[in-house]
Formats: C-alpha cells, sequence, structure tokens
C-alpha cells in the first residue's frame, strides 16, 4: 500500500477543509494518509517514510504561507525523490471575481521561489466567511474584491469540489507508478 502525507498551511480554514478532503480522497484509492499542519515546527520530519507528499497553501495578501515556502525550500532535495503535487487556494482560481491569470501567477513564483517543482499543480478557489471576519478583515475583503467589481455580502464557498476529486486521483494513479529518482 502507498502511504501519503498532506502537508497544508491555512489562514482561514478553507485549505485545512480542502487538505482534509484530499485525504479522504486518496484513502478512498487505497493509499495510506497522514496530514499535517504546515505551520508546526515538526512537518517536515521524516518525509522519505512517504512514497508521495501532497503540499497545500492559502494566498494571504499576495503570498503563500511563509511556514510552506520555508518547508518546501529546505526540504528540497527529499521532494525531488517522491511522487508531489501542490495545492495554491484563492479567490482568484474562482470566486466573484475570478482572476485565473493571478491563479496561475502565484504557482509560477511558488516554484521561482522555492526552486521546487511538483509532479502535479493547481489552484482551488477558495472561501469568503463574512461572518468570521472581524471588522478590519471585513473592509479589507472589500477593498480588494472591489478592484474588480461589487463584492457580495453573507459567506461563500467556491472550491469546485470536482475538481478537488479530480487532483486526488490523479495523485493516486501517480503513487501507482515507480517511485521518482532525483
Amino acid at each position: 500500500m502507498s502511504r501519503a502525507l498532506v502537508i497544508f498551511a491555512s489562514e482561514e480554514g478553507q485549505t485545512s477543509k480542502i487538505a482534509l478532503r484530499l485525504c479522504e480522497m486518496l484513502r478512498e484509492h487505497g493509499i495510506e494518509v497522514a496530514v499535517r499542519d504546515g505551520t508546526k515546527p515538526q512537518a517536515g520530519e521524516r518525509l522519505a517514510g512517504y512514497d508521495g507528499i501532497v503540499i497545500g497553501s492559502a494566498i494571504h495578501y499576495g503570498h503563500h504561507a511563509k511556514p510552506i515556502r520555508e518547508l518546501v525550500s529546505s526540504h528540497r532535495a527529499i521532494l525531488r525523490t517522491r511522487h508531489t503535487a501542490f495545492f495554491s487556494v484563492s479567490l482568484s482560481a474562482g470566486g466573484p471575481h475570478r482572476d485565473s491569470a493571478a491563479a496561475k501567477r502565484y504557482l509560477e513564483e511558488f516554484t521561482a521561489e522555492t526552486g521546487w517543482k511538483p509532479d502535479l499543480a493547481t489552484s482551488f478557489a477558495g472561501a469568503i466567511r463574512h461572518s468570521r471576519y472581524g471588522l478590519l478583515k471585513t473592509l479589507l475583503v472589500h477593498l480588494s474584491l472591489r478592484k474588480t467589481g461589487t463584492p457580495e455580502a453573507g459567506d461563500h464557498e467556491y472550491t469546485d469540489w470536482k475538481a478537488v476529486a479530480e487532483f486526488a486521483a490523479a495523485f493516486a494513479r501517480r503513487l501507482a507508478t515507480p517511485a521518482r529518482s532525483s
């Protein structure tokens, strides 16, 4: 049985939700899966014990989570010897004012900054949860969304769960192939 590790950094909970759903879907493909919070110091320990590693990060104020960037940068050598995948979560990937070019640019910037090229990489749309935001956060979200049109009121989840399932299936197929060599 293949072993996979899913590491994520979530700012407001949607990346965590996507990571946990990926874990469920990989298990449905017969893969033994562990999950780690990428913001914890031990997130990068014993990566060699896994056949595949999936890493995910939210985009927050235009950047992927610093702990994820640092984890990938410091573990590039082992990541190059495993099946790997990366997912980015942002409103650019889908939402009230989708910007596919920006979502693609975030992935390219992450690859350039970390020096890591995963086997699979994609962007998933995130969520807006006004009910959980304080006044300042609500204002910042509204200002950000006004650049591309009128922001929507209320809570909205934009994640395409079918795309998440397809990503999980593609990674499961990848794990069924021989291990990578560096």
